[in-house]
């Protein structure tokens, strides 16, 4: 697993650099550049690159573990997260987390290219072994990628507590890193 993780990243860092670019500034070319879909590709791509490290407690043990999330929704309904975490521990590595958060505005108004957002939400576990619910909060940032006004960047610090189906003991996790969003303004 850890081989095809690296396989994966050397991909994403190798073949962009395979293929020159070859950029034109006339109006109307085809190839014609523009600085505002450079910095929203970059912003794109860099927040799907990025795997956040999370903190795993459990039963008195503390795991690294990295994760991914992406996530989709709809002003003021709220937004549904889809996150990956690979645990560095013998047994039960991978964990999937389906939520659901309610997005609440700290600053400005919705429709501002960048806010801070505190965002409650809860959701289900599973570590394809044991499952569970969890509640979980968050404190991050949705920044647009001037790409689209609907596609945004999502840095956060997110805290969540796993409550586990089965009676074992369960987890509290701590999570820092970039999401990528596609929501709806």
């Amino acid at each position: 697993m850890k081989n095809l993780i690296c396989l994966i990243i050397s991909l994403f860092i190798i073949v962009p650099e395979a293929f020159p670019q070859h950029e034109t500034d006339i109006p109307g070319s085809l190839h014609s550049h523009s600085s505002s879909a450079d910095a929203g590709n970059t912003l794109i791509l860099g927040s799907a690159l990025i795997i956040s490290p999370t903190l795993v407690l459990e039963d008195g043990k503390a795991f690294f573990g990295l994760s991914k999330e992406l996530s989709a929704g709809i002003y003021p309904f709220g937004r549904a997260e889809l996150d990956y975490t690979y645990i560095f521990r013998n047994k039960r590595p991978n964990a999937l987390h389906l939520s659901y958060n309610l997005d609440i505005p700290m600053n400005g108004k919705f429709n501002d290219p960048s806010m801070f957002f505190i965002s409650p939400g809860g959701g289900y576990y599973t570590d394809l072994t044991r499952k569970g619910f969890f509640v979980q909060a968050a404190f991050g940032l949705f920044a647009g990628t001037g790409f689209s006004n609907a596609v945004s960047v999502h840095p956060n610090i997110k805290f969540r507590k796993i409550f586990m189906k089965d009676g074992y003991p369960g987890m509290f996790e701590i999570s820092l890193g970039v999401g990528f969003a596609v929501y709806s303004r």
